[in-house]
């Protein structure tokens, strides 16, 4: 009489009959576990509401923000970015390639392209505070300053001048006299 028990080594769920469909389902499973966990113990900033100014500096988000950030965009972005930001089927978000697209343009062009557009597969799916700090993360990969104030929609107007050191910040630096 057959077991009614699977060995620990026998899939449960197959993919085109390979393992690949277990390991990407069990993947998932934990990204989304760990995306709930940082949700239900991240500070969160009420809609509607003002954050304070920032004090000692004019960063562009908060550490813990772009901490966050990185755990969200593994979840919703890395599949096609890569989890180093470097691109694979989706554009580079790091390095000169990324700032010459968006440098000296308003943060709310990049916001609202990201917003409108991503992920390919289901344009404007991720919500809009997730977007915020999956944002600030990718300002934080490309040499933006932290400070005490979390990136949102006040920041908006604000233009995204390439950080001191790139070589975006050497081709658009007013010329010296």
């Amino acid at each position: 009489m057959p077991s009614s028990s699977m060995p620990l080594d026998t899939p449960s769920v197959q993919c085109n009959g390979s393992l690949h469909g277990t390991r990407l389902h069990i993947g998932l499973c934990l990204a989304a576990l760990l995306v709930v966990a940082v949700e239900l113990t991240a500070p969160s900033v009420a809609k509607g509401s003002t954050p304070a100014p920032a004090v000692g500096g004019d960063g562009w988000y908060t550490a813990d923000q772009a901490a966050h950030g990185h755990v969200t965009f593994n979840s919703f972005c890395a599949e096609c970015h890569r989890p180093d930001l470097r691109g694979a089927m989706g554009p580079a978000l790091v390095g000169d390639a990324f700032l010459q697209t968006w440098a000296n343009r308003p943060l709310g062009d990049l916001f609202t392209f990201v917003h409108t557009r991503m992920p390919a597969n289901n344009p404007g799916s991720v919500p809009e505070e997730k977007l915020w700090i999956i944002t600030a993360y990718i300002l934080q990969k490309n040499g933006f300053p932290s400070g005490n104030t979390p990136l949102g929609a006040q920041a908006e107007g604000r233009v995204l001048t390439p950080p001191s050191g790139s070589q975006v910040a050497s081709h658009t630096a007013a010329p010296s006299r």
